[in-house]
């Protein structure tokens, strides 16, 4: 796959671009099956309104992610679009010198350990990271709280 070619970021030569405003259609399924979803299209938007990328570098950007890593067969739609899109926000980043690849992977270790130490059912946290070594990590398969027996009260005979 060929890299386009992005030049660095350069907040002095960037103008104003148009973004997009969160798509919403009542009548339709929610633009966000997941809450990480929601916040991976804030940060392109974010990003590009702050000039670290011009709108249609990331255009260029996303649709060669898409080309380059279609929809699996496994995979819905949504499921495959905000992967691409992820994938393409990690690649402008590191192409504008935000963030190397070092530091995302970096970032994306902790928020895996983060998940592994989060009991199941809460909100994971980035601090849980380093809450515990995640030898017995709490969302590993097959890993459930045991379950006494459950207690059935006569009360509505």
């Amino acid at each position: 796959m060929a890299t386009p070619a992005i030049p660095p970021h350069d907040p002095a030569q960037r103008k104003p671009m148009a973004t997009p405003a969160i798509p919403h259609d009542p009548a339709q399924e929610p633009a966000f099956a997941e809450p990480w979803q929601a916040q991976a299209f804030a940060c392109a938007i974010a990003a590009s309104r702050r000039g670290l990328f011009a709108w249609t570098e990331w255009v260029e950007v996303f649709s060669a992610e898409i080309r380059a890593r279609p929809q699996r067969p496994d995979e819905s739609e949504g499921a495959a679009y905000y992967r691409q899109w992820l994938a393409a926000l990690e690649r402008l980043v590191q192409l504008k010198g935000a963030a190397s690849a070092t530091e995302l992977n970096e970032r994306r270790e902790r928020w895996r350990r983060a998940y592994l130490n989060t009991p199941h059912g809460h909100a994971v946290e980035l601090h849980r990271a380093s809450d515990a070594p995640d030898a017995e990590p709490a969302h590993e398969p097959g890993r459930h709280p045991a379950r006494g027996p459950v207690a059935v009260s006569r009360a509505h005979e």
